[in-house]
């Protein structure tokens, strides 16, 4: 697991190995940390699917044999997923099974054996169109950050549609949006001031409004918020910064959008950056290009939580 440092930031300008802006740190190739899976834009964006659709087909691809052959049960992607089997009509088991069904017409899948809501069943992974989506965008996530996600838990929640599932669809959601700079850089920009205006032009960081990113991925306001607040505050694999409140030329109130960013940077099977000052610094850097589209743009700092 990643431990983030938040004295770990690279303060200078400093070109690495003369064409890369951060020096690297290798990640353990047998640990979770230095695998990942990627996730198609066009499935976590299809609100036609059920919302556990991004954690079904995390499932699936992480248990694909050598020949992209998986065999599973109805129950155990249920339970993987976070919930109970329920075998009567419209339960679980049969929102599960509706997904892949959706799966399988969207291509993703071929179904080898008849399909069962209990019973042992084998489909085929589709590799050419799973990449074929991918290059229409995808949201990379490491195994361990996977396994974080499925794994928490949070007690009395009285919310029905904040479970494992939903946080990972809005990870999945940010990541996909987060732009991430690669690290090695173009021969005009391998100065310290090439680094400098490169960062400055291209933050690591996403803006959005939260009603709009709902809506995107078919889940409510209210929910999306509390989700927020759990990949920030408890699971630290985003940072966000609010915006001060604006009134129009109405005298209306108007709420600005919110900022994220990726607690670290990795790339590929590296740890580029870690920590908050990385982040921040991100953050900042996109609210300054913010002042073009929103004058007198200004984060809130009163409005972070403590952790």
């Amino acid at each position: 697991m990643i431990k983030i440092d938040i004295n770990n930031r690279q303060e200078s300008y400093t070109l690495v190995d003369n064409k890369y802006e951060y020096g690297k740190t290798k990640l353990n190739e047998n640990e979770l940390e230095s695998k990942y899976i990627y996730i198609p834009l066009s499935v976590i964006t299809d609100t036609e699917l059920d919302a556990r659709r991004v954690g079904i087909l995390s499932y699936i691809r992480i248990h694909c044999g050598l020949n992209n052959v998986i065999n599973f049960t109805i129950p155990d992607i249920v339970e993987w997923c976070g919930g109970k089997p329920d075998r009567r009509v419209n339960g679980s088991n049969d929102k599960t099974l509706s997904a892949i069904d959706a799966l399988n017409d969207g291509g993703y899948l071929t179904y080898l054996t008849e399909k069962s809501k209990s019973s042992y069943m084998k489909c085929k992974f589709n590799t050419a169109f799973y990449h074929e989506e991918c290059t229409n965008g995808y949201a990379a996530i490491y195994l361990d950050e996977l396994e974080k996600i499925m794994n928490y838990k949070k007690e009395n929640i009285k919310d029905g549609s904040l479970n494992n599932t939903a946080i990972l669809l809005t990870f999945a959601y940010f990541r996909n949006k987060i732009r991430r700079r690669p690290n090695e850089l173009k021969p005009e920009e391998r100065t310290s001031d090439g680094i400098k205006k490169r960062r400055e032009r291209i933050p690591d960081a996403y803006y959005g409004n939260i009603s709009d990113i709902a809506d995107e991925i078919g889940i409510s306001s209210k929910t999306l918020s509390k989700i927020i607040d759990i990949l920030e505050y408890e699971l630290e694999l985003i940072v966000t910064d609010r915006a001060y409140r604006i009134k129009n030329e109405n005298d209306e109130f108007r709420t600005l959008p919110t900022i994220f960013a990726n607690a670290y940077k990795r790339e590929d099977k590296y740890l580029l950056n870690t920590g908050e000052n990385y982040s921040r610094t991100e953050i900042e850097l996109k609210a300054e290009n913010m002042k073009k589209i929103y004058q007198d743009y200004k984060i809130d700092k009163t409005k972070r939580k403590r952790k």
